[in-house]
């Protein structure tokens, strides 16, 4: 099941249990007949949702609710943290979204110039029997390049992304090294940084609040991720917290603490130890990382928009020049 497909049949179950129905009879309205066979079969709900492919920290809520009784309070933490997934994924394809679209809009151009526009404005020229300035004369074995060597140049870029994917799968050494590497990009590294926290904390806060203790919570945090900083963040977190530290000095003594949480988010954390309400500051915390995360973006937006449109502009005015610099040196003679 994909998020938005888990995210409404949470959001249904919730609403009927909210109103008093039983977990069966809700189940039979929103019409899930394998679901409700197997509970008449005597099968937990958690064990159902998990072969129907329901993310694993919804499992482990799902499970605390079978626990404690409490299954309208798990489902209505697990549409939180879904729909806040679903947002934050959203947010992250948006900062992409301008930038892909200008440079493939670019890469379109300069093919049908070099492929058609300069070819014929080629044949006009040498028609003229005339000396062409050398920006035209480089345009021209430009052109005559890319179409000579165009399938090379397609064959060579598909076959880099394609050993970049089989390292991707097969190697996880790659996919550390990935990870650390775009967590340094100037922007998209602060990016990055804020999207991982947001997703860090709410997860540890939405476990903690629900009786599950630090350890686990880290533990499941760090195998649900799909990002080696995260993982070995929470692992080192849980390593530092099994040996009696508090989880601000634990955080204080990982090898990307600094890097990950700011001075003032420890700060608060430190506050929530004494006060007993780490779950709160945490969620805090996501909060804040979460209102970053989307000036961030706006950031990028608004940095990238103007640069594309100098690069675009750049590329198409130096193209034209070079065409027609040849045609104004003889309107001059002319």
């Amino acid at each position: 099941m994909t998020d938005q497909q888990q995210l409404d049949f949470t959001k249904k179950l919730f609403t009927l249990l909210k109103s008093g129905l039983p977990l069966l009879d809700a189940i039979k309205l929103i019409g899930a007949k394998t679901m409700e066979y197997q509970l008449s079969a005597g099968e937990n709900l958690s064990s159902i949702l998990d072969k129907q492919g329901f993310h694993p920290f919804c499992i482990g809520l799902i499970r605390s609710g079978e626990a404690t009784g409490n299954f309208s309070g798990s489902l209505e933490s697990i549409h939180l943290y879904l729909d806040k997934k679903i947002k934050l994924k959203k947010k992250l394809k948006k900062s992409l979204t301008y930038p892909s679209i200008v440079g493939i809009t670019a890469c379109l151009v300069l093919f049908i110039i070099f492929e058609w526009v300069v070819p014929t404005f080629e044949q006009m020229f040498s028609n003229l029997h005339a000396n062409l300035p050398w920006p035209t004369l480089l345009l021209i074995q430009y052109s005559k390049w890319f179409q000579a060597y165009f399938l090379y140049v397609c064959g060579g870029l598909g076959s880099f992304i394609f050993l970049i994917l089989f390292y991707w799968q097969r190697s996880a050494n790659f996919q550390k090294k990935f990870d650390y590497l775009m967590m340094k990009l100037p922007l998209w590294g602060k990016i990055r940084v804020a999207a991982l926290i947001s997703q860090w904390a709410k997860s540890i806060a939405t476990l903690t609040e629900h009786g599950i203790p630090i350890l686990d919570a880290l533990k499941e945090t760090a195998l649900n991720s799909n990002d080696w900083v995260i993982v070995r963040f929470s692992a080192e977190l849980k390593t530092h917290l099994s040996q009696g530290w508090s989880l601000s000095e634990s955080i204080a003594m990982t090898t990307h603490g600094a890097t990950l949480i700011k001075p003032e988010h420890l700060q608060l954390i430190r506050i929530g130890e004494s006060t007993g309400d780490l779950s709160y500051i945490l969620d805090m915390i996501a909060t804040q990382e979460e209102e970053q995360l989307d000036q961030l973006i706006d950031l990028l937006s608004q940095s990238m928009e103007p640069v594309l449109m100098i690069f675009m502009g750049l590329i198409v005015g130096t193209l034209i020049v070079a065409l027609y610099l040849p045609i104004f040196e003889m309107g001059q003679i002319l």
